[in-house]
């Protein structure tokens, strides 16, 4: 199976509708477990300190899910008060 890996700092949102309490990395996990929970195949590799404000991860995915991994990773961080940016590769990744 092809896959396509992708790198995100995962961050409390901005606006957030209503209050949160837990750590923004906790959210964030949570985000990702239920993420990789509704597609099969897909992965978050935790590349950062769980304790600090944002968490960056390397997140996987089969690549014939494309736009819909994409599209669900996003509501499942909306859902928690999350948000993500794009981690730019380096040259040797």
């Amino acid at each position: 199976m092809r896959t396509r890996s992708e790198t995100f700092k995962f961050i409390r949102a901005r606006k957030v509708s209503h209050g949160r309490f837990a750590h923004p990395s906790t959210d964030a996990i949570g985000a990702l477990q239920l993420w990789t929970a509704l597609g099969m195949g897909r992965s978050g590799e935790i590349l950062s300190a769980p304790e600090s404000e944002c968490l960056v991860v390397r997140v996987t995915y089969p690549l014939q899910q494309g736009m819909l991994a994409t599209s669900e990773l996003q509501q499942c961080c909306l859902s928690r008060g999350i948000e993500r940016e794009p981690v730019p590769e380096g040259p040797g990744s």
